[in-house]
């Protein structure tokens, strides 16, 4: 990237410390403290818990408003923490795969019982970008992104990419999704859901946790935060989408577009493999996605890759689809910050063909000054960002 883009401010919500600072977050997830747990749907009565990264806002909060306050008081964060006070400049982008889809299942529960319902403007994906645009006064760019599980990481690429294009010189940028009976119905079809531990690269892994959260970042043009003196956390180094184009859930078994995201990440941000020091995995706990994951990064790092210390935090939140790769985003620059590599839990007996650094059950201090992260959706839709010290 010829400007350089730096990150000032980052907020999240996650069921792990749910509401707190960034820092308790962090240093919980550092701690390897596990957020999933049995919970039941959150709209329909199945029988049944399952296993979940649920984020609890008290019984005050309709489960329809929970999109809402999520993406709010993540934001919100991001915004104080960057200490940016003059913000009408400032464009917003968000990543999101299902929007606010719980008000879409209160409206087919009431169509149940009263006939049919028409849907309104707040059960449109972009209806939270416009949402949080007004709230907070953000009148540049405006982006919705919604690429599947890498909605998050693409939500910030482009919103970084609109920094060094000139086009602004600010930008709010993350992703947002809640836990819905229609994504738990539609994994447990795939037969996706794990029933005991998530177990990302162990050799008996048996699926993932779906989780939900909300994570946004500041970025600013390095004119701009120069100018009023604002804390770096770090920089937008590279960033690249690429598809599989091969199956509609399955990934390329080779991890063709994945290897393709990282490579082209990695040219951006001017680096080699062997100046990485961290790489956030996408790490779900499936068979099929650890393996392929595992290919691309010897893909594109060859021996190199056995010496990169790689974590998977979904073993301790979930898959929080859009917010995924917002939250994997600031891990990154936290591990750059401490120079600390958070844990892959649950992780026991690897899986001989899983066979890379994959930091097992307890934190690693390391110097960190280059982090990627790996984002991989369904319809092979893959990104890579590459994040570095300021």
């Amino acid at each position: 990237m010829m400007t350089t883009v730096f990150v000032t401010g980052m907020g999240l919500v996650t069921p792990l410390r749910p509401f707190a600072s960034v820092d308790m977050f962090w240093n919980a997830l550092c701690s390897g403290e596990d957020a999933i747990r049995r919970m039941a749907p959150p709209m329909l009565d199945m029988e049944r818990e399952w296993l979940m990264g649920g984020i609890s806002t008290g019984d005050g909060v309709r489960a329809e408003n929970k999109f809402c306050l999520i993406a709010e008081g993540a934001l919100e964060m991001a915004i104080k923490d960057s200490g940016l006070e003059e913000r009408a400049s400032a464009g917003i982008s968000v990543g999101t795969v299902l929007g606010n889809v719980l008000l879409k299942e209160k409206r087919l529960q009431v169509n149940g019982r009263n006939g049919i319902r028409q849907g309104s403007e707040r059960e449109s994906l972009s209806y939270i970008t416009s949402h949080l645009a007004g709230k907070y006064g953000l009148k540049g760019p405006q982006f919705t992104v919604s690429t599947a599980c890498a909605s998050g990481t693409d939500a910030i690429g482009i919103a970084a990419r609109t920094i060094t294009d000139g086009r602004a010189d600010v930008m709010v940028a993350g992703g947002v999704d809640v836990l819905s009976d229609f994504a738990l119905i539609g994994f447990h079809a795939l037969q996706a859901l794990t029933g005991e531990k998530v177990r990302p690269f162990d050799k008996n892994r048996s699926g993932l946790a779906l989780g939900e959260g909300a994570a946004f970042l500041v970025l600013e043009s390095e004119r701009h935060a120069v100018s009023r003196k604002a804390r770096l956390y770090g920089r937008i180094r590279g960033y690249a989408s690429r598809a599989d184009a091969n199956h509609l859930t399955g990934p390329h078994k080779e991890g063709r577009g994945l290897s393709d995201a990282i490579r082209a990440a990695l040219s951006q941000a001017r680096l080699s493999p062997h100046e990485v020091g961290y790489i956030n995995a996408h790490g779900t706990g499936t068979i099929y996605n650890d393996l392929m994951e595992t290919i691309a990064i010897k893909n594109v790092f060859r021996r190199t890759a056995y010496d990169i210390p790689i974590s998977s935090t979904k073993s301790m939140l979930g898959h929080s689809f859009g917010a995924a790769g917002a939250i994997e985003t600031i891990c990154c620059l936290l591990s750059i910050r401490d120079n600390i590599v958070p844990p892959t839990i649950n992780l026991v007996e690897r899986d001989p063909e899983c066979d890379l650094d994959y930091v097992p059950k307890i934190a690693r201090h390391a110097i960190v000054k280059q982090a990627v992260s790996l984002s991989a959706g369904f319809g092979g839709q893959n990104a890579a960002i590459v994040v570095g010290e300021a």
